[in-house]
């Protein structure tokens, strides 16, 4: 069944499907959904976006450079890599333990796409390694220290959104008119909820708000799953709200509109950091740009470089004009020891 297909049918049954529920099923749908399709390339210049991993080796060095910035004793480790794709930044991770001396203990990626999984399967360099699809499939019996790290991976999950109208907030649905297809507000179940957890902020009518049940029950289960963990992530995010619409469609490279096409098309949010940080809660975690990630835990070797190559990559990665990598992606951090 096609993406159009499996959408129309819970429209038809109910009358419209929740922003949330539209991107599960366009970007996780079993067999159409854009990280399922077995025939079509996802990342690179042949798909359809690229990563900070695919780009270069720097990038990878540079969380290796923060995890033992953070754990600077560290002997034994497992790691959990969340979203790996097609597997670049694990196979820099491992290069850069091995030439440091840390033993890895076992490897596992947390992967929820049939392509990826089979990517990862014809990898020789991860013969070892175990692919699991479900935070609570982990686990681990010893008392060594576990490194969970992703780059762009909770921007997959889908979030519903909410409008604030008349001191309510109403949730966006999409439904159709003939045809067309279109957005609607509706009451929710969950409008009390979130006016109660997002109650800090100052609402005006028709400001926005996004929340992912999804990525809140994932940290909430990893932090009960893993008992001694550093967690570094990487993300398009904020932490100041603009009160808009975060959703982004993407195909072969391009921006485009919601409704435009509906096949091989990535949908993605922007992360709730402030969110990711309460969620962590004890546990003490630090926020920064991109660049600043960079700038700190970047080789020095590849900053002062001759080579323009190199200088020209740590330049994408770190830049800070407007939609530029190093101010519109943030690092995430946190241990629990």
């Amino acid at each position: 069944m096609s993406v159009e297909a499996a959408i129309n049918k819970v429209i038809k049954a109910l009358g419209k499907i929740s922003v949330q529920d539209f991107v599960e099923i366009s970007n996780f749908n079993k067999e159409t959904g854009f990280y399922n399709i077995q025939k079509e390339n996802k990342i690179g210049p042949k798909g359809h976006f690229i990563t900070s991993p695919e780009i270069s080796s720097i990038f990878s060095i540079s969380i290796f450079n923060q995890f033992i910035h953070l754990n600077p004793n560290v002997n034994k480790v497992h790691l959990l890599e969340l979203g790996p794709g097609n597997g670049y930044l694990t196979s820099d991770i491992l290069q850069e333990m091995n030439q440091n001396d840390v033993e890895v203990i076992s490897t596992t990626f947390l992967e929820r796409s049939a392509y990826f999984k089979n990517k990862l399967r014809e990898n020789k360099n991860f013969k070892n390694s175990t692919t699991i699809s479900n935070i609570n499939e982990f686990e681990i019996k010893d008392e060594n220290l576990v490194f969970i790290y992703s780059n762009e991976f909770f921007d997959t999950f889908g979030h519903k959104q909410y409008v604030y109208k008349d001191n309510r907030f109403n949730e966006i649905f999409i439904t159709k008119k003939g045809d067309e297809y279109c957005l609607t507000k509706k009451q929710s179940l969950q409008s009390d909820y979130i006016e109660k957890e997002y109650n800090f902020l100052n609402f005006k009518e028709g400001d926005i708000i996004e929340h992912s049940a999804f990525v809140d029950h994932f940290i909430k289960n990893l932090i009960d799953q893993v008992k001694k963990f550093c967690f570094i992530t990487n993300d398009y995010g904020y932490t100041e709200y603009s009160k808009k619409s975060t959703l982004r469609a993407l195909s072969k490279h391009k921006k485009i509109d919601l409704f435009e096409v509906f096949e091989n098309v990535d949908y993605s949010f922007s992360i709730d950091f402030n969110r990711m940080k309460f969620l962590f809660n004890p546990y003490e975690s630090k926020i920064m740009l991109q660049s600043d990630f960079i700038n700190n835990f970047c080789n020095s070797d590849f900053i002062n470089s001759e080579n323009k190559t190199l200088r020209t990559i740590t330049k994408l990665l770190a830049g800070l004009n407007e939609d530029e990598m190093g101010r519109v992606f943030k690092n995430f951090s946190v241990q629990k020891l």
